[in-house]
């Protein structure tokens, strides 16, 4: 699994990626402590560059998490 060092010099797995109202956004877990998780949003340059932002606001956040809480559930219930 391809990790990344965020910006709180934190090492993450790069959990998986959604398309959520057109923008796209990646699911962290740390190395060290898979409890610890986050959520960014994903901007892909014109080179194929990848930045992670972090999200606007609380609605955005809980938009995000419900989203990836159901597909990760639709995929265990496979």
């Amino acid at each position: 699994m391809e990790t990344i060092i965020l910006d709180n010099d934190i090492e993450y797995f790069i959990v998986k990626e959604e398309l959520i109202n057109n923008n796209l956004y990646t699911l962290f877990a740390n190395v060290d402590d898979n409890t610890d998780i986050c959520f960014r949003k994903t901007i892909i340059e014109d080179d194929g560059e990848k930045y992670y932002i972090g999200l606007d606001d609380d609605k955005e956040f809980d938009l995000v998490a419900a989203h990836f809480a159901k597909s990760i559930l639709k995929e265990i219930d496979k």
